[in-house]
């Protein structure tokens, strides 16, 4: 019989506290910490998530920092974290969706989720795909490794819809959110 370890989760106030603490890291620091992570599990990261933008790559130019704020950062749809509804395991795709604070679509913009390697460093990753429009249109893909217990980092990436290759856009974390709410 093997026992199950679930990962460490937290309420919103200290989920709060831990990102404050990871946006004073440096875009080369992040990617440090993105190389030792490892890829969560379901159960680590089901349910709820709090989430924050940490930095956006310094070599990203002024219109996507722009699309991505007008799509994620402004008061009508302020984005707050992911919400992982069913789990990936083997060839199982999972699924769940972007949250916002917005009373009347808290969420939207529904993700695939899978264990692959990272474009980022070719190790095993949680990867997350945008299969709707307007997102597969613009090629987004998101990668998501544990670095403590409920404590996710994430790389999102862009591809052009004529592009081959993806850039990586910026880091953004991830905090499991106590499942009382």
């Amino acid at each position: 019989m093997t026992t199950l370890k679930l990962g460490k989760r937290c309420s919103l106030e200290d989920a709060g506290a831990i990102i404050a603490k990871f946006k004073e890291y440096s875009f080369d620091d992040l990617h440090r910490l993105f190389r030792e992570g490892k890829p969560p599990s379901f159960d680590e990261i089901e349910g709820y998530t709090a989430g924050s933008f940490l930095v956006l790559n310094p070599k990203a130019g002024w219109w996507r920092k722009a699309a991505l704020a007008i799509a994620f950062d402004n008061p009508l749809a302020r984005w707050t974290g992911k919400r992982f509804i069913s789990t990936f395991d083997g060839e199982k795709k999972g699924e769940g969706t972007n949250l916002f604070r917005n009373r009347f679509f808290p969420q939207r913009f529904g993700i695939n989720t899978f264990i692959e390697k990272s474009l980022f460093d070719q190790k095993p990753c949680l990867a997350v795909t945008y299969p709707h429009f307007p997102s597969s249109l613009f090629g987004l893909r998101d990668e998501l490794k544990r670095i403590d217990d409920g404590v996710f980092l994430g790389q999102g990436h862009h591809r052009f819809p004529w592009g081959k290759g993806y850039s990586l856009q910026g880091y953004f974390l991830l905090c499991a959110l106590n499942r009382s709410g």
